[in-house]
């Protein structure tokens, strides 16, 4: 009796769930702009190579999709979406480098005036530990 109210409970769940999914997966259909990235790069701990991607809000503020151009590769990044006094000058990305490594850092997004400050990965943590110093390189994006 114990397991099978469990198994309601989870198919309940699993119910409720997919149509949240559908909804994310169509809103990620439409990119907010496109850049080129020209060296491997680290986002939410997924490595990703160098290469056209396509950068994507899928309507949840605390949310970032990074998808190359042919669909192989993709990472998701947690975020803290916040406004700067002066706003999103322009749309870009930024990265933190240590060493030969790069980490996005920020997501600049000039429409709705945000900065989308990425969470680190256990990764950079232990680098930026490590190393302290860390370099700032940023890329204008497409639209």
């Amino acid at each position: 009796m114990k397991t099978r109210k469990i198994h309601l409970a989870s198919l309940f769940a699993l119910i409720l769930l997919i149509p949240a999914l559908l909804h994310a997966q169509g809103a990620i259909r439409q990119p907010l702009f496109r850049v080129d990235v020209p060296f491997a790069f680290v986002v939410g701990g997924v490595h990703l190579p160098a290469g056209h991607y396509h950068v994507y809000h899928p309507g949840d503020p605390y949310l970032i999709v990074i998808e190359k151009d042919d669909g192989r590769a993709r990472a998701m990044a947690y975020v803290h979406p916040s406004t700067t006094e002066a706003g999103a000058s322009s749309t870009k990305l930024v990265f933190n480098k240590y060493g030969d490594q790069y980490f996005l850092s920020q997501v600049w997004t000039e429409p709705d005036q945000q900065v989308h400050q990425c969470f680190r990965c256990p990764a950079e943590q232990s680098l930026m530990a490590q190393a302290g110093k860390r370099e700032f390189v940023v890329l204008a994006a497409k639209r």
